[in-house]
């Protein structure tokens, strides 16, 4: 007879198609630190290579898609030979039109948040300043013409397929093993955060990071929160494409 686990602390009601379809992480919180660092040596390594090629846009190419498929790579072959877990753990799409339906959804509502949150920061700095600071430029400015349109799906798609798997379905999923939602999706949105590096851009992919944890919980599937990324980064690189013409 099949034992049923009791849900996670702090778990939304069970949705009705749910039954024991999603299985639990088999992993700690505490694995997500060598799986990062491991990515990162990946990334570092293709961003070596990258300098092969002779100019920025190629190099920026080159650099972002290793960096950011790393992080899927290194999370699957993780679970699979070292947490020796079934795969679907990190949540694998089971209503595939509903996700991305959600995801989308939740991606324009992120997007106005950020926008909203992003002046706030801004108008901060600049009262503790005394100046109104730069905004970075998280492409750099000298990509440009066919590299940046070349680079688009790398934003677009592969950055939300390695940094999804590894932020909400690897570090977010391993924390609700111990922790409810709240505190996990804190912790994972502060790590998403930070590892964007710019003092300013913190904050508010921080609060993007918990939005993202909510549709993962919400949706147990990767997919959805995949669509919630992706359409957010959509909307930011439209805004630097229009910014460059």
């Amino acid at each position: 007879m099949a034992i049923r686990l009791p849900p996670p602390p702090g778990a939304p009601p069970p949705r009705p198609d749910a039954g024991d379809e999603v299985p639990q992480a088999t992993w700690s919180p505490l694995e997500a630190i060598p799986v990062f660092f491991l990515a990162l040596l990946v990334g570092v390594g293709g961003g070596l290579a990258a300098r092969a090629f002779p100019s920025c846009g190629p190099q920026t190419f080159a650099t972002t898609l290793v960096g950011e498929l790393a992080f899927g790579i290194v999370v699957v072959l993780w679970v699979r030979f070292v947490s020796r877990g079934p795969l679907r753990a990190l949540g694998v799409p089971r209503r595939p039109l509903g996700d991305l339906a959600v995801g989308l959804g939740a991606g324009a509502v992120l997007v106005v948040v950020s926008l909203v949150f992003g002046e706030l920061v801004i108008a901060i700095a600049r009262l503790l300043l005394g100046h109104t600071p730069v905004e970075p430029n998280q492409v750099p400015t000298c990509v440009r013409g066919g590299w940046l349109t070349a680079l688009a799906p790398v934003v677009v798609i592969a950055a939300p397929l390695g940094e999804e798997t590894f932020f909400r379905g690897f570090l977010f999923k391993g924390l609700r093993r111990r922790l409810r939602f709240w505190p996990a999706a804190l912790i994972s949105g502060a790590a998403f955060g930070l590892v964007h590096v710019y003092p300013l851009l913190i904050p508010t992919l921080f609060v993007i990071g918990v939005g993202l944890a909510w549709v993962y919980e919400r949706r147990q599937s990767l997919l959805a929160s995949m669509a919630t990324h992706a359409a957010f980064n959509l909307f930011g690189i439209i805004v630097i494409a229009l910014s460059r013409r």
